[in-house]
């Protein structure tokens, strides 16, 4: 136990890998003074004593400890250009160590040889010699202090016995304080050892934290996946390298070059009702599940490990949305890896005895050295996404020619839009919502419009995505909402107002509250007032939709659920959300007279609003064989181009105020 204890004072602990590099970094810059200041002494001691001492004490010996030296010096010098392993270093400082006990004892012993030749000053300067010597290597070992107590032990009794017993009181003196100052510096240095220890410690805690710090700054917290910070630096370190290797991904977005960098955006269908139905905690233990097999996927670890740079990159950009990178094979190994993405996910999980179906939509695009920016391939990407989401849950699509056409289209609409005054621009027309028993108006349908001086008339279908996109969706879903209301005001008491939200407007319980207010200040009866939903809107947020749906329907306001059967589980929607009146899309009636299939869907719809007490209007009848064949089924309510194209609000007044049967001469209808 006191040998362990002592070789643990006098020996070079490695069981500290940060403590060794940092003596050795420390140990290596000053331990060529060393030598020198050992050198220049011990030549300057041999000079003085050159005359009355032998010649191999003064020139043969330091000779021989000259070379020795500077064999030290050139090692050390040579060690300091080349990096050197935790193992290297621990075995150079012990080296040193253990020579130091050696050269110690070998300066020590030649001094002291000198010590009997010449007078009084000379011996004087012998015990000088050893004595600043020593303070001067101390110093120099402070960074290695099993060193810096080898030298001070041997020198310090060497001289303190030699010149101790000389009975010269001066000598005596000099040993007693050569021994005190030693002492004293040792002590100094083990505090300040100390202190360096401690200093490693806190840097090596600093470290630590910086790392955690970065990791929680670029890990997602639920998953441990990637963020989409570290997606994106990731995305845009692959755009820098790729623009100074100037490679070009060919000369359209669908390019099938084999180097381009992809990005593919996943988003789940069917995972909001997940939430609904089973709780966020669930549908956090279902992320968690699909965070792992994308990872696992990529070729990760379920930690999220890094990985090699030719490996798929996966990461958890928000919500239930995530996203890759693929650095090789370019869009076709997008593909696959989507395909494989959507296999991977259709796989049912199991979470709390609960067996759950999910699908995967993925829209992918190439990044291009000519991007200004990462956030273009994003975008295009994004649009992609879009685009498969519209043409059917669970497919892969990869952004194209002609998306790139479209996406440039929504893009100018999406200038123009935000550019110009849309509120002298834009303005309502109003399709007729007849009654089929009587074929008399019961409501009109506001539907907006929007001529731009530069890109003249624009589609709704273009411009409100468009405005959704800008987030000019709610000021202008309030702006046409007054203007609506201010002719509503003008027509007879019995004829509704149905008004379209967005998917933004009912997401948003500020916006709704907003839209209620400005149907209650309005001077129209809120039970005059139907808005309607998509399920798309409600996908959204199912939770935030019924919420808004029933504050609706506590101040009287109707609602109904447009494009019935085109969305994604609306039977779960007539279940969930307070409808007062379902809207059967129009690709249901389209050639039902002649289509059997067609007229038995929409009598089964039919019979189910009756079963359910909700209102049914059959949209998109454009021939009078359409009109006779849904009236025939027992259709209560009807809108299309056969009964009446959109009207001005002037024309919607005369209508209303006409109070004539529409169905009796729609031809009439169709003139205005």
């Amino acid at each position: 136990m006191a040998v362990r204890a002592l070789f643990s004072i006098f020996g070079v602990q490695g069981d500290d890998p940060d403590l060794v590099k940092a003596q050795y970094a420390a140990f290596s810059k000053q331990i060529p003074l060393m030598y020198f200041i050992l050198l220049v002494n011990s030549w300057g001691l041999a000079a003085t004593h050159i005359a009355i001492a032998p010649a191999f004490l003064t020139i043969y010996i330091p000779a021989f400890l000259t070379l020795v030296c500077a064999v030290r010096i050139l090692y050390w010098w040579i060690e300091g250009l080349r990096p050197t392993a935790d193992l290297d270093a621990l075995r150079a400082l012990r080296k040193a160590n253990a020579l130091s006990w050696v050269l110690a004892a070998a300066f020590a012993a030649w001094g002291l040889c000198l010590a009997p030749y010449g007078e009084m000053l000379h011996r004087s300067h012998v015990a000088f010699y050893m004595g600043i010597t020593v303070i001067g290597c101390i110093f120099c070992l402070s960074h290695l202090l099993s060193a810096a107590l080898a030298v001070t032990v041997i020198v310090s009794l060497a001289f303190a016995a030699y010149f101790g017993m000389t009975g010269n009181l001066v000598f005596i003196a000099m040993a007693v304080d050569l021994v005190l100052v030693s002492a004293a510096m040792i002590a100094v240095l083990s505090v300040q050892y100390r202190d360096f220890l401690a200093l490693i410690s806190s840097k090596r805690t600093l470290l630590a934290l910086n790392e955690e710090n970065k990791l929680l700054a670029n890990q997602d917290s639920l998953t441990s996946m990637p963020n989409r910070r570290r997606f994106f630096a990731e995305l845009e370190s692959d755009h820098q390298a790729d623009h100074h290797a100037g490679h070009q991904v060919g000369h359209h977005p669908d390019s099938l070059d084999r180097h381009a960098i992809c990005v593919g955006l996943i988003d789940l269908d069917g995972f909001k009702p997940v939430n609904d139905i089973f709780g966020h905690g669930t549908g956090d233990d279902l992320l968690i599940q699909v965070a792992d097999r994308l990872l696992r996927l990529g070729g990760w670890g379920p930690e999220g490990e890094d990985r090699p740079a030719n490996q798929t990159f996966f990461a958890r950009l928000g919500g239930d949305e995530f996203g890759y990178i693929t650095r090789q094979g370019g869009l076709a190994a997008a593909v696959d890896i989507g395909t494989a993405v959507c296999a991977a996910l259709a796989e049912p999980f199991l979470i709390a005895d609960a067996r759950i179906e999910l699908s995967a939509s993925i829209g992918i695009a190439a990044l291009s050295p000519t991007d200004a920016t990462v956030a273009s391939v994003y975008e295009r990407a994004d649009h992609a996404l879009y685009e498969s989401k519209r043409q059917g849950r669970g497919e892969v699509v990869v952004f194209s020619k002609e998306h790139g056409e479209a996406f440039a289209r929504l893009l100018t609409i999406e200038r123009a839009f935000g550019k110009h005054n849309y509120e002298d621009e834009v303005s309502l027309v109003y399709q007729p919502i007849v009654d089929m028993a009587s074929g008399r108006l019961v409501a009109f349908e506001a539907l907006a419009r929007w001529y731009s001086p530069t890109l003249g008339h624009v589609s709704p279908a273009e411009f409100i995505p468009a405005a959704e996109r800008s987030g000019f969706i709610n000021p202008l879903t309030r702006l046409l909402l007054r203007r609506a209301l201010e002719d509503a005001l003008t027509w007879p008491a019995g004829i509704r107002l149905s008004f379209n939200l967005s998917a933004r407007d009912v997401s948003s319980g500020e916006q709704a509250l907003r839209l209620l207010n400005i149907v209650l200040a309005s001077g129209v009866a809120p039970q005059r007032v139907e808005f309607e939903i998509t399920e798309t809107a409600i996908l959204a947020d199912m939770s935030q939709a019924r919420t808004v749906a029933l504050m609706f329907k506590a101040a009287g306001v109707g609602i109904a659920l447009d494009d019935f059967g085109t969305g994604y589980s609306s039977l779960t929607h007539l279940h969930e959300m307070p409808l007062d009146k379902l809207k059967i899309d129009r690709s249901f009636v389209n050639g039902i007279d002649g289509n059997s299939t067609g007229k038995k869907i929409v009598k089964s719809m039919l019979r189910m609003c009756a079963d359910l007490d909700i209102g049914c209007v059959i949209e998109g009848i454009e021939t009078r064989a359409e009109y006779e064949t849904v009236k025939a089924l027992g259709g209560p309510l009807a809108q299309g181009y056969f009964l009446s194209r959109p009207l001005s609000a002037d024309k919607a007044l005369a209508l209303a105020a006409a109070d004539a049967p529409l169905a009796a001469a729609p031809e009439v209808m169709l003139a205005s």
